[in-house]
Order: structure tokens, then C-alpha cells, then sequence
């Protein structure tokens, strides 16, 4: 019996010097840069799904994951995909009472200030929203100045657009 006991403490501290790291020598580098994987990113899951959940129909369960991509952390463009779907389903009514004041502010939210990650989408439509004076007063000027900020963000159809508000705003309308 003794000298089990002595095998198992003798085993005991052996396998702590294991287990303790050798600090004489040097301990490797570990990068701090953020690598971007989306499919670990919550955004990037929240729109998948979202997306998945609209094309079975499933408006309520889309909302949902549409809602939670939208308001995560990540400056990634699947959050701003997910508000930019979102707002569509406010202004369309799909699975929730149309809304546009709340289609307008996920529309802002999928601007995301200008920056390349937003929808270009999303900012034609803010423009939309000012030329026609749906939720916010009608104001050609910055309608204009919306299209505009689509057209610098990457909108690739905002051209008639802009000239017709030009128009407008020549026509004193």
C-alpha cells in the first residue's frame, strides 16, 4: 500500500513539471489582426438565415434574424443587408404592417454613413423617400444630395434619377 501511494505522488509531481511551460524558452508570436471570417461572424448568420426564412415564406422567423443581423456589433455589409431587408419589409408590408417610419430608419442604418460596407441601395431609397415626402418633409435639394451620396457609394442606377431631380429643383417644383 505504501508504495502505491508512493508511485501515485511520485506520478503527481512528475506530471506538473510536465504540464508547467518552460519559460527559458521563447514564446512564439501570436498576431492581434482581426482576420474576417463571415461565416463566424453573428451578422453574416443572422442574414443567412433571414434570407433563408424569407424564401420558405417565413416572414415572421426572417424579421427576426433580419432584426438581430442588423443590430450587432460587426461593420461588416451582411449588417447592413439585414437592415436594408428589414426596411423593404417595413415598406412592403411583407410579414409586419407597412411602417415607413421604420422602413426609414433601417434604411439609414443600411447607409451606414457612406462607408463601402453600407447598401447602396438603401441610400437611393432615403433619397426616394425625400423626393417624395414619405415620413420626412419633401425636399428636392436633398433628395439631390441623396442620390447623389448613392451614386458616390457605387449606385449604378441613380443617373436618371439625378437629372430628373435637377429638373426639378430648375423648375422650382
Amino acid at each position: 500500500m505504501k508504495q502505491l501511494l508512493f508511485i501515485v505522488c511520485c506520478c503527481c509531481v512528475f506530471s506538473s513539471f510536465a504540464i508547467t511551460p518552460n519559460t527559458k524558452q521563447p514564446r512564439a508570436k501570436y498576431s492581434t489582426k482581426k482576420v474576417y471570417e463571415p461565416a463566424y461572424d453573428s451578422a453574416y448568420i443572422y442574414y443567412t438565415k433571414g434570407w433563408e426564412s424569407y424564401k420558405a415564406q417565413d416572414f415572421g422567423a426572417a424579421r427576426y434574424y433580419w432584426e438581430r443581423g442588423a443590430n450587432c456589433n460587426s461593420n461588416i455589409p451582411s449588417r447592413y443587408s439585414s437592415a436594408f431587408r428589414l426596411a423593404l419589409m417595413h415598406q412592403n408590408g411583407e410579414g409586419v404592417g407597412v411602417n415607413n417610419e421604420i422602413a426609414f430608419y433601417y434604411y439609414n442604418l443600411a447607409y451606414a454613413n457612406g462607408k463601402s460596407v453600407g447598401n447602396v441601395d438603401a441610400t437611393k431609397n432615403i433619397a426616394s423617400y425625400y423626393e417624395s415626402g414619405i415620413v420626412v418633409a419633401k425636399d428636392n435639394r436633398k433628395a439631390l444630395e441623396w442620390y447623389l451620396k448613392a451614386k458616390r457609394q457605387g449606385n449604378k442606377y441613380c443617373d436618371e434619377d439625378i437629372a430628373r431631380v435637377r429638373q426639378k429643383i430648375a423648375q422650382n417644383l
